[in-house]
């Protein structure tokens, strides 16, 4: 019996270019995951509020109920339960770069509390850019001006619905343009022109 081997089969994937700004919003949430382990430890410290300097932005975070942040309060789902928050903000006179984390409790459904925010952040004038579903997990990002807004919702396994709320804002000389302004783009001290 003559036994050849069959050619291997070639099953490369070509990588995926990545949306640059779901790029940015997936490295957010990433760091808000971050800001959620440093949320309990602070709520295992009495719920304190903790503000510092780091790499050239001020860093607030802040646990318990009364840590909505003014900006995200109209963002807040209607009887949810703030855990912690963490904003952070440039010390750089010329650029304006702020983000903003929320984290919330709610007893609702996933699928009600996804509803509420996509119908939310369009009456607030959002553009919803992606609605993505991964089994117990909803996330929906949106831009508006220099903003970005991102919510993922999900199953924390004890039978509620978390939110974590991640709020962006980029503005000045060093700021992220966004991709409809590459159109009309022309080269600065901070971005010059290239080949």
């Amino acid at each position: 019996m003559n036994h050849t081997a069959a050619p291997a089969k070639k099953d490369r994937l070509e990588p995926a270019k990545a949306d640059s700004r779901f790029a940015l919003i997936a490295t957010k949430v990433a760091g808000a995951v971050a800001v959620l382990a440093l949320t309990l430890s602070l709520s295992a410290c009495g719920g304190k509020e903790v503000s510092f300097s780091s790499g050239g932005m001020q860093e607030t975070q802040k646990s318990g109920k009364d840590s909505i942040p003014g900006d995200l309060k109209s963002m807040t789902y209607p009887g949810a339960t703030a855990s912690g928050s963490q904003s952070s903000k440039s010390e750089d006179k010329e650029v304006t770069d702020e983000s903003q984390y929320l984290q919330l409790t709610s007893s609702d459904a996933i699928e009600k509390v996804a509803g509420w925010y996509e119908q939310n952040l369009k009456n607030a004038g959002w553009n919803i850019e992606k609605k993505e579903t991964m089994g117990n997990m909803v996330t929906i990002s949106g831009t508006m001006k220099d903003s970005e807004v991102s919510v993922t919702i999900s199953d924390d396994g004890s039978g509620s619905t978390s939110i974590l709320i991640t709020k962006s804002t980029s503005v000045g000389a060093g700021a992220v343009p966004d991709e409809g302004d590459n159109e009309n783009f022309k080269p600065n001290k901070d971005v010059p022109p290239t080949d």
